[in-house]
C-alpha cells in the first residue's frame, strides 16, 4: 500500500472511531498519527458537526425515506425519476453505514470482553490488545477495499 493509501486508510480509519464515540487520544494511538493530526482532522472535515448529525439513525433516515415514497404513492403524484432517486438514497445508506456498523459492533464487543475480563482469568490485557490489534487491522481492510 502507498503512503497517500496509508494515510487515507489512518483517516478513514480515525473518522470511523470518532464517529463511534472513541476519545481522540485512544483514536490517535490505535491509528498511529499524533493528537493533533486527529485535532486537524476533527476541524477541517467537520466531524463533530457529522457526529452530532448521528443522532439521526440509519434506519430512521431509510424510514422517513420509504414513507415519502409511500406518501406519493397514495397521493397518486408519483414521478419515476424521485422515486428512483430515493431508491438509490435508501441503497447508499445501506452501504456508507456499514463500516459504521462494523466499528459499533467493535466497540461494543470490546466493551463486553473488558467486562467479562473481570470474571475470566484467560481475557488479560495482552490478549484485549491483541484482539484490538486486529479489529483495527480488519476496519482497515475493509476501508482499502472499498
Amino acid at each position: 500500500m502507498g503512503l497517500r493509501k496509508d494515510r487515507q486508510a489512518q483517516n478513514e480509519l480515525a473518522f470511523l472511531l470518532f464517529m463511534a464515540g472513541e476519545q481522540q487520544k485512544d483514536i490517535a494511538k490505535r491509528v498511529g498519527v499524533s493528537e493533533k493530526t486527529i485535532c486537524d482532522w476533527i476541524r477541517k472535515a467537520g466531524w463533530k458537526e457529522r457526529r452530532a448529525a448521528k443522532t439521526i439513525s440509519r434506519g430512521e433516515l431509510i424510514n422517513k425515506t420509504l414513507e415519502m415514497i409511500g406518501d406519493k404513492l397514495e397521493a397518486g403524484n408519483v414521478n419515476a425519476d424521485e422515486l428512483i432517486k430515493l431508491a438509490k438514497s435508501i441503497e447508499m445508506l445501506d452501504k456508507k453505514s456499514s463500516a459504521v456498523m462494523v466499528i459499533d459492533i467493535l466497540i461494543e464487543f470490546g466493551k463486553w470482553i473488558k467486562n467479562q475480563s473481570a470474571f475470566d482469568p484467560e481475557i488479560t490485557l495482552d490478549f484485549i490488545k491483541k484482539v484490538t490489534r486486529y479489529q483495527d487491522s480488519f476496519i482497515t481492510d475493509k476501508i482499502t477495499q472499498s
